[in-house]
């Protein structure tokens, strides 16, 4: 179970306003969502798993209510592989494969070049004598946000280079990619960091007959610090609009001031959640810079920067308090309109 309760303040300039208009803000309820997990049957144990989000990070943003996972899978021991069949996240980019709600970063940068719930199947290896690769690849009906119910396929491979747990040091690089195709026009857009905030930058429709995307991810941990980053290019199969290509990527920094230390999913390739040492918590202070470019061929969508500070209180590895201050720089209709924005969070998680 995930509650997240946002409050969110914005203060724009002029020629902000001209491109997206005002920004209303408020308190809103970011995620409520229920998940029903188990296993049945005798022998060979198949697993289930069904989420429902309201207005969840893994919805349709145009939905209230939707059904993020229904799926059943089983496992293979003894060659450390799963496979799993129905509705289910795509394992393309970091901030998907890893739930946002562990994440130092209050929402995703790289949202505009995925699909992270679509029908399909998947299967995830773990590799190496220490468990220290991951391989997932899939076959989906690409039929979620912006897809037209085509094929699409995607993977994603990482490897730990630098395996030292008991010293709490990690480097993880990571690549995936995603090909779908388009049945008649595609559409990129997304929101700046905030998700009170409205889509900022917006391709429109435009005809493609395909596109295809490739996602560069690594991570370092050393006790208390992380750095996280990703890189995402999109090219487009589309012809009449130039085959414009787009990009986007980010870079996080995050420091534990107590001194705790982020474990590591072998199964997934992404860091754990925090476990607070002290009574009173665990404060964390974050910093990311992000950029989001969908301007190709001809096709403007608009491009913007974004830097953004704040802390979060883990509280209990159930609750988490955040303040995160972000400025926006966008440019598009000839103008650079600059947003700031003020985010308190408060999460429940079960």
């Amino acid at each position: 179970m995930e509650l997240i309760l946002d409050l969110t303040g914005f203060r724009q300039d002029g020629a902000s306003e001209a491109q997206v208009g005002r920004q209303a803000g408020g308190a809103e309820v970011r995620s409520a969502a229920i998940e029903l997990a188990g296993e049945f049957g005798p022998g060979l144990r198949l697993s289930y798993k069904l989420g429902i989000d309201y207005n969840g990070f893994d919805v349709d943003p145009e939905q209230t209510w939707a059904i993020s996972d229904f799926n059943v899978s089983f496992a293979i021991p003894a060659v450390r592989t799963k496979v799993s069949l129905g509705q289910m996240r795509e394992d393309f980019g970091y901030e998907v494969v890893a739930s946002t709600n562990i994440l130092p970063q209050s929402e995703r940068q790289i949202s505009p070049f995925v699909s992270p719930v679509n029908f399909g199947a998947k299967v995830t290896h773990v590799l190496g004598r220490a468990n220290e690769m991951t391989l997932s690849y899939g076959l989906f009906r690409d039929s979620w946000g912006e897809g037209d119910g085509k094929a699409s396929v995607s993977a994603r491979f990482t490897r730990l280079l630098i395996d030292a747990p008991d010293a709490g040091r990690s480097l993880h690089l990571g690549v995936g990619i995603r090909r779908a195709d388009r049945g008649a026009t595609t559409r990129y857009r997304g929101r700046p960091g905030v998700a009170a905030a409205d889509e900022f930058v917006d391709t429109g429709d435009f005809p493609a007959r395909a596109a295809t995307h490739l996602g560069f991810e690594g991570q370092y941990a050393d006790g208390p610090l992380l750095l996280l980053g990703e890189y995402v290019q999109a090219w487009t199969d589309a012809p009449e609009a130039g085959n414009p290509s787009f990009h986007g990527f980010y870079v996080l920094g995050s420091w534990m001031l107590t001194g705790e230390r982020r474990g590591y999913d072998r199964t997934k390739g992404v860091v754990k959640r925090v476990v607070p040492m002290q009574r009173w918590g665990a404060p964390e202070l974050v910093a990311r810079y992000a950029r989001v470019d969908l301007n190709g061929g001809a096709v403007r969508g608009g491009r913007y920067d974004r830097i953004e500070a704040g802390v979060n209180w883990w509280a209990t590895t159930r609750w988490k308090a955040g303040l995160l201050w972000g400025h926006v720089w966008l440019d598009r209709f000839g103008e650079t309109g600059r947003t700031h924005s003020l985010l308190t969070r408060i999460q429940w998680v079960y």
